[in-house]
């Protein structure tokens, strides 16, 4: 089910959907994916705010 979180499917309706104890655990699990997504947000931001910039 990491394709979820990685198609931007909100951790917790992963959780809810796996019948996960707690959001906690569900965001422990996934969290090296969540690491890499965050990643590729931050090189999505800077490119746009340097195609922004340079308008």
């Amino acid at each position: 089910m990491s394709i979820l979180p990685y198609k931007e499917i909100s951790l917790l309706y992963v959780s809810e959907r796996l019948g996960h104890v707690s959001l906690d655990f569900t965001t422990s699990t996934y969290a090296q994916l969540m690491e890499e997504l965050c990643d590729i947000d931050s090189k999505l931001t800077t490119s746009i705010f340097e195609r922004l910039l340079s308008v």
